[in-house]
């Protein structure tokens, strides 16, 4: 089995507690990297990129991680590409 990179998109119910969303990311889900992606009106949506084994499911279940965040309005899986 090979590697793939999993691209997700994460909006917040509010930016009030946006940068508690940012932590409670990195420290749930351990991306590879992120970034901050304007959306609109001051929305900004978090962009994380993983690295993980090629298996069937492996997307669903960081989707699944992601929703049970505090403060998460929709988890959208925006590309997944074999390395």
């Amino acid at each position: 089995m090979g590697q793939v990179a999993v691209v997700m998109k994460i909006m917040p119910e509010d930016m009030a507690h946006f940068d508690k969303l940012k932590k409670d990311a990195v420290d749930a889900l351990k991306p590879y990297k992120m970034e901050e992606q304007p959306v609109a009106f001051g929305i900004v949506a978090l962009s994380l990129t993983f690295v993980v084994e090629d298996c069937v499911g492996g997307s669903d279940l960081l989707e699944a991680k992601a929703n049970k965040l505090a403060n998460v309005s929709g988890v959208e899986i925006v590309s997944v590409d074999r390395l």
